[in-house]
């Protein structure tokens, strides 16, 4: 097909915000004397740790001569400071587990698009520069039809 079309970018971004928000299993990890320390799009320095930071959308077009299809990809970033290197990284294996299984379920809907299919891409942990930060980055890459 031809025509054009909006992205969906920020309809699914709002609905990947809703899914981590709503997860239990993640603000279990990230509530911290009552309080549920976030899930962001951008954070700045004063952001108290833990945190999920979702950014990095990018796609791809996937069209058939009958339907436009976009593959598009978000990376979830997960982020704890502990200076127990052990248990930071746990911390954040937990985190990034949380994420995806609040990701992965299918239930997502976007005005004016399907979610046709969600895949897991990519997840690492990583040290950060800043001492005792840990960093788990989740790359999920959803398949999404206009209509």
């Amino acid at each position: 097909m031809t025509n054009y079309y909006a992205l969906p970018f920020f309809e699914l971004q709002k609905v990947i915000f809703q899914k981590l928000t709503a997860s239990k299993a993640l603000t279990s990890i990230t509530r911290k004397d009552d309080e549920d320390l976030g899930v962001y799009d951008a954070v700045d320095e004063n952001t108290p740790y833990p945190f999920v930071t979702i950014s990095e959308p990018y796609s791809s077009p996937f069209d058939t001569k009958t339907s436009n299809i976009e593959t598009i990809t978000f990376t979830i970033h997960a982020w704890w400071k502990d200076n127990d290197d052990y248990s930071g990284k746990r911390k954040v294996y937990e985190m990034l587990s949380a994420c995806q299984m609040a990701l992965m379920a299918r239930d997502y809907l976007i005005p004016r698009a399907i979610v046709l299919d969600i895949t897991r891409r990519e997840s690492r942990v990583i040290d950060d520069n800043s001492p005792g930060v840990k960093h788990g980055i989740l790359t999920i890459q959803y398949k999404v039809q206009n209509i």
